[in-house]
């Protein structure tokens, strides 16, 4: 076994704290200089002197120290290392000449890391940290092994790469519009904005464009760019589903003449788009390991399992099971909501939803295409819209997450949730046993809410609205951001408490193993003219029923896997899919 220390330096604030890390360390108090003060002032754990006892993860009053023991890594496997106690990448993924291949694993084990170091944005340093990294020593350690060749080519400059980045938000300070940004990339950019139909807002500045736009935007100057090889970094953020596959049809036909590396969390999407995959694993902002390609059905359902059979690893401690979703019992169908015919009308846009009933312990899913007025549905049973049309029954106590977050106190999520210890209108014995636990919240509790990542800050945000009690909670969004065991594990939770607290829920989401994992019904939401001037949604309908209505539009079949009974999109024209749209079965008619 090896020993890694970690300190995370966005939270050491040596400063205001009374060092305890070092104070209360065994090795220290017995003459050891186990942790000493750096040349910037922040504590140096000795790995080698370290006994392993945990006492400094816990004393630290920020959280900043991460002790792993871990399975005794080869040197010579080490790509990159930030510092001494900084975060470690093993191995790289090896790009085909052709084809698509995916990287998955949960956030900061490296997949970004792993991208820039491809495309020649950042030179690995083979783990000494002491010094910047050098071409010729990478070509040297990799000398006999494809990733030579590699980069070889990246380091004299004749190997061309396409960089989409991960954070497209960045894109809105850019002073030029849409058309002049795509076109920079200098390959053919009116292909690029008819495939992902950006045509009718090319001459928009940048600034002006929603986070869904920019991320097409992105994805276009990409495809406009002529290269040998295209990293995309999350392709489907702040995307819907018709634009998810859109973007995944896109990504396909490159990869049939291309090479192309993409991270991505939406495991339905990744399953459809890409050839292989490898999966990553470790310890977020600690270390990574990337393992050896895997076909891609089987790399899906290896992630799913949490075990790498030919590297012997174990990296989850139970498997993701996902069901068929049978119908409820009758005697778990009682009415706990309803909601009357309602209507919106706005200059631009009109929104009009039938009358519905949500039942005891019944998390309702709603689908449809951005634009399309799910946001304003669940503003309006929020009580934040007021209906044009219809009123929203009185008596249902509602807790809203809204779609965008943004943190404007520097107050902590302990602190947060300790001023309201006492409120009736929050379970903080809730909060605490069940719902931070359960959404990986620990390390986060003390740091500032406006410090936390997007990530973060959407499952702190998840956490307080269900520590609210409520007969209604409306969830809009709430897996943008998280990785895909996030996902699950949100998904999971929040249909436990839901069952479990005999309230009811409705959840806005376009990750299909997201609403699989905590649906049990679905309502629809579509277009009613082809410039989204009008929206209609229907339902709750039953999960089957649901996504039959959403993807007969959408134009794409789904089976169940036979092994892990997760969804699986069916590539266009195969056996299953011909034979799913004869019956009129878009959702999980067969397995396999």
């Amino acid at each position: 076994m090896a020993r890694i220390a970690i300190l995370l330096d966005d939270r050491c604030h040596p400063k205001e704290c009374q060092w305890e890390c070092q104070a209360y360390c065994p090795p220290v108090r017995m003459g050891q200089e186990c942790i000493v003060e750096g040349p910037l002032g922040k504590p140096i754990i000795s790995e080698t002197l370290c006994i392993g006892c945990g006492i400094c993860v816990h004393k630290c009053p920020f959280d900043a120290i991460k002790i792993l023991n871990t399975p005794e890594a080869s040197p010579d496997e080490i790509v990159h290392r930030y510092g001494y106690n900084g975060f470690r990448l093993y191995r790289l993924p090896i790009p085909p000449t052709r084809g698509i291949t995916g990287l998955l694993g949960p956030n900061g084990t490296g997949k970004s890391s792993a991208l820039r170091m491809l495309a020649g944005l950042e030179v690995p340093n083979l783990g000494s940290f002491e010094t910047p990294g050098r071409w010729q020593k990478v070509l040297e350690h990799y000398r006999g092994t494809a990733l030579k060749a590699h980069f070889e080519r990246v380091a004299n400059g004749t190997l061309r790469t396409a960089f989409k980045p991960q954070y497209v938000d960045r894109l809105a300070e850019e002073p030029t519009t849409v058309g002049a940004y795509v076109a920079a990339g200098g390959g053919d950019s009116g292909r690029a904005l008819r495939d992902l139909d950006l045509e009718a807002v090319v001459d928009q500045p940048l600034r002006e464009l929603s986070g869904g736009q920019l991320q097409l935007v992105a994805i276009a100057r990409t495809l406009a760019t002529d290269a040998d090889l295209y990293l995309v970094d999350e392709p489907s953020s702040y995307l819907d589903i018709v634009h998810r596959l859109a973007v995944a049809r896109v990504l396909r036909k490159l990869g049939s003449e291309r090479s192309v590396l993409v991270v991505e969390h939406d495991l339905a999407l990744l399953d459809y788009l890409a050839d292989q995959a490898h999966l990553l694993y470790g310890e977020s902002a600690a270390f990574g390991v990337i393992s050896h390609p895997i076909p891609m059905r089987s790399a899906i359902n290896t992630y799913l399992t949490g075990y790498l059979k030919d590297e012997n690893v174990r990296f989850r401690t139970e498997p993701v099971r996902f069901v068929a979703h049978p119908p409820k019992a009758a005697a778990r169908s009682n009415v706990l909501v309803e909601f009357p015919a309602l209507e919106k009308e706005y200059p631009r846009f009109h929104l009009s939803v039938g009358a519905g009933t949500i039942a005891k312990g019944e998390t309702v899913g709603i689908v449809g295409p951005n634009a399309t007025g799910k946001t304003t549905f669940v503003k309006m049973l929020a009580g934040v819209e007021t209906p044009t049309v219809g009123t929203v029954a009185p008596g249902v106590t509602v807790s809203y997450k809204p779609q965008y977050l943004k943190a404007t106190q520097p107050a902590s999520l302990r602190e947060r949730s300790a001023a309201l210890v006492g409120d009736p209108s929050f379970d903080a014995k809730l909060f605490e046993r069940e719902l931070v636990p359960g959404l990986h919240l620990d390390e986060v509790m003390d740091v500032a809410l406006t410090d936390l990542s997007g990530g973060e800050l959407q499952r702190a945000a998840v956490a307080l609205a269900l520590a609210r009690p409520a007969t209604l909670y409306l969830l809009d969004e709430p897996s943008a951001y998280l990785d895909a065991d996030e996902r699950m594990a949100m998904a999971r939770l929040l249909r436990r408490q839901v069952e479990r607290q005999a309230v009811s829920a409705l959840v806005v989401d376009h990750d299909v193993y997201f609403l699989d994992l905590a649906s049990d019904a679905l309502m629809v939401f579509r277009p009613e003219t082809p410039e989204f001037a009008r929206g209609s949604g229907a339902g709750p309908f039953p999960m089957r029923e649901g996504m039959n209505r959403l993807l007969s539009t959408v134009d794409i079949t789904f089976r169940r896997d036979a092994e892990t009974l997760r969804p699986r999109i069916n590539r266009e024209g195969s056996v299953l899919d011909r034979e799913q749209r004869a019956k009129g079965e878009y959702y999980y008619e067969a397995t396999g």
